[in-house]
């Protein structure tokens, strides 16, 4: 017998020898199986660092992407893959602790996608993004666990031409599979105000900095890599780390707050809820050091940001304080409540655009979102309309979204048309309403002759680079856009507007429409009535103002019926073209109202608008509420006239404003004669109506700039003084005689102000004795100034024009002593009737120590706009143009001063000098681009000149008063 084991179990020889056997096969098993793994683990996660490929040169057919096609060579992402769910994290970090400038990105992202179609490309957006490794896996919720395994992947690179990183596999993804691309990557955080970005405040050189975000176009690419056009939508978990001083905030409510520890110290980890299915360029992120003031609507927090100092003196409270009622309204309009459960608004100091609708999070420039209770830096009505403009794209953008920005103007022009609200008392409680501009639809005729103007709807294949989609930026889109949704609003009834656009946005929630859906849900809401009929579908109408650039003129013959339409636009070469319009026109006959007619693009007689009397008038476009000029015959617009001296309250103020923008824009493109368009003036006198006021402080304005310095121009003065001046006397009774009244008044601050400021030319007793007055209280007493702040410039240059050097002087004492009213001074200071005073003034920002660089130009301006200041400017411009400073800080303020300079000089010599002037200063490219244009500017004015001067004058001649 052998010797019991230790363990007390006992093997026979034969026994041990058989489990030595098993254990030596499993030990084989195990080994397999671990290879198998560790295989198969790095087919599906397999790390790589993407090379940089630069776009192929015509010399370099070598380089890669160069030799072969493939969805890389295109400036649209294909659509293999949709993107499904974003994990993030952004670390914004020091280079080094304690360099505020100095900053780069640490960034996680885990993208995760679902296969549409085979591919053996993945292909997403990236830009400046460097990666130190990326992995590609299974979806953690296919919907299906398929056989296949994860393709490997063989070569990373970047397309930097179209911003794609590029990963190319070794099989194909699965049509149904969701796969995850993993990916680690660092960026750079810049001062540029794109991206992810610094902030730092100008005004405050020791606050802390902020890091905030503009991803609108297409700027997500550069922060994270994603799939970087509007209809990619997704939902998104989002994770920001940052020091522990500063707060951080992103689309959604925060869930969590971490400490996180490396080798810099102690970071904080802010965690935030899931997003909804949103576009990449609204998403937000803000890190920053600043307070709130905050309330609730509706179970919505609602929280306005602003550094502590702003908050402290009650700058956010009108913000926060219009928000809700304006979420209100819009809920109610369209029926669709507003899907997130909160809203953070947050006043930056510096930005790109004014502001940003980024879902939740809405980013603006601080000037057009705090209002000093103590100062007027910006108004409510202005501060209202920027606020509702990016309320309105959480509906209009945010949750219907389009589908390319070829329509961009669906976004756009919808927030831009629900922009404007204001309060109205009814009943005696307070409501919003919605009442569009009118003269914001005469701004869209100036924006149409522009060059870089175009057709709302683009095609897609037009609009693809970044500097394309940038384009589609512009007042056509924003302005056109929503003038053209009024007139839809006016034609449908609003009624059936807003039921229309409910049906869109409930459509269209979370996903993403082009125009053509637009116009469904419109046509939806016409058929589903019987009391308004139109000649032909929506679409029909529709297409005919999106899909073309230009405008209607309409010329109509009352004597005959006859209508026909023309263009009006940018190009000359497509006047009297077989551009056609659907146009709803809604028209009156001696003050009565007719049922709305609708022109077609057939030049054809319309018996109704044939007057029957030589007595009769006929008067189209019924408030404006259709975008289109009309050229009616003489004897209409004479009739028209007629009525407006009798009694102008007959025809609806709007198309008083009409009739004067119309007449002085038809006489530039030569549809009738300068009598015309001045006689439309004449009922001035009898004029209390804003918009009017407007539009003929406008065309008064522009004719003041080729007569300033004729012969003609004292006749201008006697003529609108005698119509200007009842209209001051009518503001100021409604003021009770004083300018602090203002705000308990209804007269408006803005076109009081341009009332003011065209009196400055005439002289006026009253204003001057009013001015002069308060000034010398002013004198008395400098610690006690009595004058409201928004009229300071004109009372301050009232006072100094009919006072001498002592009142001069005053004011230089008060600027040099104190930085408030620093801009003010300066304009009020150029007032001086007095050359020597004036040139003296010049002079004085040759020298550093007494006006600063930062306010040279407003003395230039302000002495050039002195009616016998201008020649001083332009001889001081010239002979000191080497010791001014003309780089690009004050490239506009540079331009506006020779614009205004040149006003005088508009003869053929003075042109001609100017000219020679300017030439041999052009010497960088885009310097001489803009000279061309102010040339340019000046010889169509010269031409202008030529064309009305004898007219005018004679005219003038006939019509100013008697004594």
């Amino acid at each position: 017998m052998g010797p019991k084991s230790n363990s007390g179990f006992y093997l026979s020889k034969k026994a041990a020898v058989l489990f030595a056997f098993l254990v030596l096969a499993l030990l084989v098993i195990l080994t397999v199986f671990v290879g198998l793994y560790a295989k198969l683990r790095a087919e599906r996660t397999q790390e790589v660092t993407p090379a940089t490929r630069e776009p192929p040169s015509e010399s370099s057919s070598m380089q890669p992407g160069a030799e072969r096609l493939g969805p890389w060579n295109h400036t649209r992402l294909p659509s293999n893959l949709q993107p499904i769910h974003y994990q993030l994290e952004l670390w914004p970090k020091q280079v080094q602790p304690g360099q505020d400038h100095l900053y780069f990105l640490i960034g996680q992202a885990n993208v995760t996608v679902m296969c549409l179609e085979e591919t053996e490309v993945f292909l997403i957006h990236s830009r400046n993004l460097n990666y130190s490794g990326l992995s590609l896996t299974a979806g953690a919720h296919s919907p299906q666990l398929d056989p296949r395994p994860v393709p490997n992947i063989q070569e990373v690179w970047l397309e930097v031409s179209h911003d794609y990183l590029v990963i190319e596999l070794d099989g194909k993804l699965v049509p149904g599979q969701q796969y995850t691309l993993q990916s680690n990557y660092s960026g750079k955080l810049g001062e540029k105000l794109q991206g992810l970005f610094i902030i730092h405040d100008p005004e405050k050189e020791h606050q802390k900095p902020i890091i905030a975000s503009l991803l609108e176009p297409t700027f997500a690419r550069s922060v994270f890599p994603c799939f970087d056009e509007p209809a990619m939508k997704a939902t998104f978990d989002i994770r920001l780390v940052n020091r522990p001083e500063f707060v951080a905030i992103s689309n959604m409510p925060a869930i969590d707050v971490s400490e996180r520890l490396d080798e810099d110290g102690k970071w904080k980890v802010t965690t935030f809820n899931t997003t909804v299915k949103m576009s990449t360029y609204i998403i937000a992120f803000v890190i920053f050091d600043y307070d709130y003031v905050s309330t609730t609507y509706n179970d919505i927090e609602i929280r306005v940001w602003a550094d502590k100092t702003a908050v402290s003196n009650g700058e956010a409270e009108y913000a926060l304080n219009i928000t809700g009622p304006i979420l209100a309204y819009f809920e109610k309009y369209y029926d669709v409540n507003y899907p997130l459960p909160k809203i953070d608004i947050v006043a930056l100091p510096l930005y790109g655009p004014v502001a940003m609708e980024n879902w939740g999070l809405l980013l603006f420039r601080k000037s057009s979102l705090l209002l000093d209770p103590k100062k007027e830096f910006f108004n409510k009505l202005a501060i209202t309309a920027v606020v509702a403009h990016e309320l309105a794209h959480q509906w209009f953008g945010n949750l219907a979204t389009i589908r390319w920005w070829n329509n961009l103007w669906l976004n756009e022009g919808f927030a831009s048309y629900f922009e404007n609200l204001e309060f109205s008392s009814e009943d005696h409680v307070k409501k919003w309403k919605h009442r569009y501009p009118i003269h914001l639809k005469y701004y869209v005729f100036q924006t149409e002759e522009n060059i870089f103007s175009h057709s709302l709807s683009m095609k897609k294949e037009d609009i693809e680079t970044f500097d394309e989609i940038r384009e589609m930026f512009s007042d056509t889109t924003y302005i056109k856009g929503a003038s053209v949704i009024d007139m839809i609003s006016h034609f449908m009834t609003e009624e059936l507007f807003a039921k229309g656009l409910t049906s869109y946005l409930k459509a269209f929630s979370y996903s993403n429409a082009e125009a053509d859906d637009v116009w469904n849900h419109l046509q939806m809401a016409i058929d589903s009535q019987d009391v308004i009929k139109l000649p032909t579908s929506i679409k029909s109408i529709m297409d005919t103002w999106t899909m073309q650039e230009g405008l209607p003129i309409i010329t109509v013959n009352t004597t005959s019926g006859t209508v026909k339409q023309d263009y009006f636009g940018k190009s000359k070469e497509n006047r009297n073209s077989n551009y056609s319009w659907f146009i709803p026109v809604f028209w009156m006959k001696n003050g009565s109202v007719q049922p709305l007619i609708w022109f077609d693009g057939e030049s054809k007689t319309y018996p109704e608008i044939k007057r029957t009397t030589d007595e009769e008038w006929i008067l189209l476009n019924i408030n404006v509420s259709t975008l289109c000029r009309i050229v009616y015959d003489d004897s209409n617009w004479q009739q028209l006239i007629l009525q407006l001296n009798k009694d102008p309250t007959v025809i609806p103020s709007s198309n008083r404003m009409q009739l004067i923008c119309d007449a002085f824009d038809l006489e530039k493109i030569g549809n009738i004669n300068i009598r015309t368009a001045l006689s439309t003036t004449t009922y001035l006198a009898k004029e209390q109506d804003n918009d009017v006021w407007y539009a003929a402080f406008h065309y008064f304005s522009r004719l003041e700039k080729v007569i300033r310095t004729t012969y003609t121009f004292g006749l201008y003065k006697k003529y609108i003084f005698s119509r200007i001046v009842p209209f001051y006397y009518h503001q100021m009774k409604l003021m009770n005689e004083d300018f602090n009244n203002i705000h308990n008044s209804s007269v408006e601050k803005t076109i009081f102000l341009k009332t003011l400021n065209k009196l400055y030319l005439l002289d006026l007793k009253d204003l001057m004795d009013r001015a002069t007055d308060l000034y010398s209280q002013l004198m008395s007493n400098p610690a006690n100034n009595t004058i409201p702040s928004y009229a300071r410039r004109h009372i301050y240059c009232e006072a100094i024009k009919a006072g001498s050097e002592k009142e001069w002087n005053f004011a230089w004492s008060l600027y040099q002593n104190s930085s408030q009213d620093d801009e003010v001074l300066l304009f009020a200071m150029g007032c001086s009737r007095e050359p020597w005073i004036l040139s003296r003034y010049l002079h004085y920002t040759l020298g550093e120590l007494i006006v600063s660089e930062k306010h040279s130009y407003t003395v230039y301006q302000s002495v050039a706009e002195n009616p016998i200041g201008w020649a001083l400017a332009w001889n001081f411009l010239r002979t000191n143009w080497n010791s001014i400073n003309t780089n690009s800080t004050y490239h506009i303020e540079l331009m506006t001063l020779l614009d205004t300079v040149s006003e005088g000089l508009l003869t053929d010599f003075g042109l001609q000098e100017f000219e020679l002037f300017l030439n041999s200063t052009a010497e960088e490219e885009e310097w001489a681009h803009t000279v061309q244009q102010l040339i340019i500017g000046s010889r169509d004015l010269l031409n202008w000149n030529k064309k009305i001067h004898t007219e005018v004058h004679n005219w003038l001649s006939e019509h100013i008063p008697a004594n």
